[in-house]
């Protein structure tokens, strides 16, 4: 992560990664197919942190909008150390992701992975409405949350807080399917 904040994306080779890391490309190879597989991995241990909080959060009273920002809020924290363009190349990357995924036959349920148990939660708790397809709230929840954060680094971290207004958001996207 320390490569890509000082040299870009773009700018960081395997090589590079495996040099600052002491492995050989070979080792590299076993655990990443590409450089690109890096970063899902570090997007996904960061997101491990944000479910944590959820679940923190719920052992209480709480609003949707709220849960929805605490997931958000490590992502936030995680972001504002890295340039823009790592930023767009994550979301992008992301995308990129998925699109194979859903070509190899992957669920719904599978793509889900920033808001589902958090949404399982609020269900339960009944935050979200039994009636409402969690799996379908978490799957336009995770696009509206991937577009806010490249509109996000788009404007270089402006100093508007993006957990809070994307937590709104979201949940009045949710709210929507609950009508």
């Amino acid at each position: 992560m320390e490569l890509w904040r000082t040299k870009g994306f773009a700018g960081t080779s395997v090589t590079d990664i495996c040099k600052a890391a002491g492995v050989s490309k070979s080792l590299f190879y076993v655990y990443f197919a590409r450089r690109e597989d890096v970063l899902l991995e570090a997007e996904i241990f960061a997101m491990s942190g944000a479910h944590q909080a959820a679940e923190k959060l719920a052992k209480g009273p709480y609003e949707l909008a709220d849960l929805v920002a605490v997931v958000i809020r490590p992502l936030e924290l995680r972001m504002r150390k890295f340039p823009p363009e790592l930023i767009f190349e994550c979301v992008l990357e992301t995308y990129r992701l998925e699109g194979r995924a859903i070509a190899g036959g992957a669920a719904d349920r599978d793509l889900a992975v920033l808001f589902l148990e958090p949404f399982r939660i609020a269900q339960r708790d009944g935050t979200i409405g039994a009636d409402v397809d969690i799996v379908r709230a978490a799957r336009l929840a995770q696009t509206v949350a991937s577009e806010g954060i490249r509109r996000w680094a788009s404007t270089g971290f402006a100093n508007k807080g993006l957990a809070r207004s994307l937590g709104r958001e979201i949940a009045d996207v949710v709210g929507a399917l609950d009508g």
